[in-house]
């Protein structure tokens, strides 16, 4: 059921006033600093379709500053604390003030050498397209300690009409900084995503044994994960901001060392920001070698969760970016009226339907009884993946995304649908004959009835879970569809209250971290426990630095637990991403190392007079 699009002229054109009436023009900054990168990048899968050519990265022109930088967004903002909610959720609105130890390196990406896109949200970053950002270089002298060296002379930013600002008073970035935000996600509050996510990988202890300098002792064998959850999940935020008030959930408490400081946000509607002037970083790559960023005066988000108001901002270019994605379908009719946009195709999470495994009663549990297998294999065999991939993402999608993608950063992972081994290779293919043959062996010839949560801001994945419904009442199982918001699915996953089945999606560049598999975590929504799969994650983790050793034991993890059929499996699709012509240094990036959606936004600049000659503004 390909979704057309309706044309809701009321919102859009309340919307479209917003848009209009948050255009500010900015001023040129006087001072210049330098900042020193390294990083790898891959460039992202890009097609073209019939209406217009695919954006390739233009030859590089000498930024400028100025101007207010307006985009997009399908979603609200949850919080300003990542103590309560996980920092994937909040990257896009946190990482414009709150950094991190490191970074993916931008001179590895299309902007320099191009080893490393940047393009997936979340993208995973290997430790060699990293590059020090509040930390200036990190050494491992041993398998269980971890050392960070800060650079010297980072300060808060001081925004004098800010009360916390004011407290912390622009003061330097020092060790104590980075360990007090540590120990708030791994060792003093239990219940932080983080916490439970990390499991094992949790540091033993933090310490600053000098201004400068951090060190972090790790579990024997889990050194890398650990390092990974530290480098890029824990951004740094002012201590004694959270001593006075508790927390940072109030936007008004946003202090932090970035290139913009947060100046106001409107719940459900749009979030401002103001170019720090006191920044320390500066453009490692390219004609802006060595200039102070950011390039833009400010940034906004627009919070427009209709898709008809947000493909009309920017079909009339009242936004210059939209952070989300769109399907084929839609993408293809907006090139048709607006060619001149710029855009990347590129691949979405993967969506998986989660089925609690520890609830003896259900149909599909628990996991090892060989009927509940039964059931599992027959809901994949039930699913006509072919036809979810044409009729919702309109043909563009992989059927095979579970757990590894065929993206080139996994090539010597990834293993082709038709080089699976048969029990694997059917579980993607259509055969509700066998399917119902499976149900009827597992005791229930007549079929079951069976309810699955998905998120009621997310089109697509109520597209699918109709056609889930469709495809899985012609074996006789009767889905009840429960839509809920996003604070209601967000709670599921924190605390796995589902009651049987969970509409699921995991970043796709990320596979040793076991998100879906591993016991205990977090987004484990299934709810597996197979000492082997957990084996396999600290195998993994010892051999975090070792890249072709780990991707070795990624294929082999890969290949164990697809006949599993822990989840049922949905293709993947492709997104098509939009910008303006005069967006420029940008080239499709959405998380410029691990986690870090909207970092991108320090390095690009505006060309105001294309813009005003387009559009008038």
């Amino acid at each position: 059921m390909k979704r057309k699009i309706v044309w809701l002229v009321v919102s859009c054109l309340m919307v479209l006033a917003l848009l209009a009436a948050s255009c500010t023009k900015a001023e040129a900054p006087a001072t210049k600093e330098t900042t020193p990168a390294t990083k790898e990048t891959t460039p992202a899968t890009k097609e073209t379709t019939p209406a217009a050519k695919e954006a390739a990265p233009a030859v590089a022109e000498t930024p400028k500053y100025g101007g207010a930088l307006i985009y997009g967004r399908n979603t609200g903002i949850l919080n300003w604390d990542e103590t309560y909610q996980p920092t994937w959720t909040l990257a896009s609105n946190l990482v414009l003030v709150n950094e991190e130890l490191t970074i993916g390196d931008w001179a590895q990406g299309p902007a320099g050498t191009n080893e490393f896109d940047f393009a997936g949200s979340g993208y995973y970053t290997v430790p060699s397209g990293e590059t020090g950002l509040l930390a200036e270089s990190w050494e491992l002298p041993d398998d269980t300690t971890i050392i960070w060296h800060l650079r010297k002379g980072i300060h808060w930013a001081l925004d004098p009409n800010n009360a916390a600002s004011r407290l912390v008073g622009g003061r330097e970035l020092i060790a104590n900084d980075v360990v007090f935000n540590i120990r708030r996600q791994y060792f003093d509050n239990p219940g932080t995503t983080m916490y439970s996510t990390a499991g094992a990988a949790r540091p033993l202890d933090v310490s600053a044994p000098d201004k400068y300098t951090v060190v972090v002792k790790a579990p024997k064998g889990l050194i890398g994960m650990t390092w990974e959850y530290i480098t890029e999940t824990c951004r740094v935020m002012a201590p004694e901001v959270a001593q006075k008030y508790g927390d940072y959930q109030k936007w008004e408490n946003s202090v932090g060392t970035g290139p913009f400081i947060l100046k106001d946000y409107v719940p459900m509607s749009s979030a401002t920001w103001e170019r720090n002037p006191s920044y320390w970083g500066t453009d490692p790559v390219g004609p802006g070698k060595g200039n102070q960023l950011p390039y833009v005066d400010s940034v906004k988000q627009l919070i427009i969760p209709n898709i008809a108001t947000r493909l009309a901002a920017l079909r009339t270019g009242k936004v210059d970016y939209d952070s989300g994605g769109y399907t084929a379908a839609d993408a293809k009719q907006l090139l048709q009226s607006s060619p001149q946009l710029k855009y990347v195709k590129d691949m979405g999470g993967y969506p998986i339907i989660a089925m609690r495994l520890d609830k003896a009663g259900l149909p599909w549990a628990p996991q090892d009884d060989p009927n509940a297998l039964k059931v599992r294999r027959a809901l994949n065999l039930a699913t006509n993946n072919q036809e979810i991939k044409d009729v919702v993402y309109g043909g563009e999608g992989e059927i095979l995304s579970y757990k590894i993608v065929p993206h080139k950063i996994f090539k010597n992972v990834y293993t082709p649908l038709d080089q699976l081994p048969t029990e694997s290779r059917e579980l993607f293919e259509y055969h509700p004959d066998k399917a119902k043959q499976l149900l009827t062996e597992a005791g229930y010839p007549t079929g079951f009835k069976a309810n699955m949560v998905v998120r009621s801001s997310n089109a697509v994945a109520l597209d699918v879970s109709q056609l889930l419904k469709n495809y899985w009442g012609k074996v006789g199982i009767d889905l009840e569809i429960k839509p809920m918001d996003d604070s209601a699915m967000q709670a599921f996953q924190l605390k796995h209250t589902h009651d049987q089945m969970y509409y699921h999606g995991r970043s796709s560049f990320n596979p040793h971290v076991m998100y879906s598999s591993l016991t205990g975590g977090m987004y484990n929504m299934s709810i597996v426990s197979d000492p082997k799969l957990d084996n396999y994650y600290e195998k993994m983790a010892g051999a975090y630095f070792d890249r072709v050793k780990r991707d070795a034991l990624m294929k082999e993890m890969n290949l164990y637990v697809l006949p599993l059929a822990h989840y049922v499996y949905i293709p993947l699709p492709y997104y098509y991403y939009f910008w303006q012509p005069w967006m420029k240094n940008y080239h499709g990036e959405r998380s410029v190392g691990n986690m870090n959606t909207g970092g991108e936004m320090k390095w690009v600049w505006i060309d105001q007079e294309m813009r005003k000659s387009l559009t008038g503004r």
